[in-house]
This record gives C-alpha cells, sequence and structure tokens, in this order.
C-alpha cells in the first residue's frame, strides 16, 4: 500500500506496516503519560514523528527519548514542498512548530494525523486532514 502525496511523489510505509499515522507531540506525551509505551513500540512501523516533533519529546531518559533512540526509522525530515506547508501553517496564529510540522507532513502525504490538542485538531482538519486521538491509535 501506498500513499501519493500531492507533489507526485510516492510515500511507501515501513516494512511490515499497512498504515502510517503522523504523531503530534500532545499525542506522544500523552501515551508516554499514560504507560501506554508497549503498544507504541509494538506498532512501531505505523509511526511518522516529524524532525521538528522528536525534537520537542525525545529528551534523554525518559520513554519517549529511548522509543526515538530505539526505532530512527519513525523520525522523519521535510520532504519537498512540506518545508514551504509548515511555514504557511506556522504563520497562523496559535500554532507552534511540532504542531505546524505534524499537519505539513500528513497533508503532503496524505496520513492520519494523531493528535490531542484541540486548536491543533481544528487547524489539521481545516486543511483536510484525517484526525485521531491517541487511544484510538493505541486500540
Amino acid at each position: 500500500m501506498s500513499a501519493r502525496s500531492r507533489g507526485g511523489e510516492v510515500h511507501r510505509p515501513a516494512e511490515g506496516s499497512l498504515f502510517q499515522h503522523v504523531f503530534d507531540a500532545s499525542s506522544l506525551i500523552e501515551i508516554e503519560r499514560k504507560r501506554f509505551m508497549s503498544q507504541l513500540r509494538r506498532r512501531h512501523s505505523e509511526v511518522v514523528v516529524p524532525q521538528k516533533v522528536a525534537d520537542e519529546v525525545g529528551g534523554k531518559g525518559t520513554p519517549l527519548g529511548r522509543f526515538i533512540r530505539s526505532y530512527p526509522d519513525v523520525v522523519t525530515r521535510f520532504q519537498a514542498s512540506e518545508g514551504y506547508e509548515f511555514l504557511r501553517i506556522r504563520s497562523q496564529v496559535g500554532i507552534h512548530d511540532g504542531e505546524a510540522a505534524a499537519i505539513a507532513v500528513a497533508l503532503s502525504r496524505d496520513f492520519p494525523l494523531v493528535i490531542e490538542d484541540k486548536r491543533g485538531r481544528t487547524r489539521a482538519t481545516s486543511h483536510g486532514v484525517t484526525c485521531l486521538g491517541w487511544r484510538e491509535f493505541v486500540q
């Protein structure tokens, strides 16, 4: 299964994954806080974390930091027009770097976004991004 971005590039899910999900920091923090890291590790091939989000949550000695170091392939940098899309979304009031990065990647790659922040979720859906909460992902 593959997803075609608006720029025409084909993005393939990681081996063994049927469907990838982009994660915002808010959802990852809740997964860590509620102690659902084992579910995140089990489904790591479905996880896409923009570099800006990884920088926010990947502190040394934390469960999320260990997750990111154990599965470095989950972290992604911007591709093609995602940098431009990030800047456009980031310029909106109340949107932070990590949220803007996650929305830009989800929008460009046509992947669902796992996000808890209400304002970020509203912005993402206004751009046509499908959103779900962290509990929906770990079930």
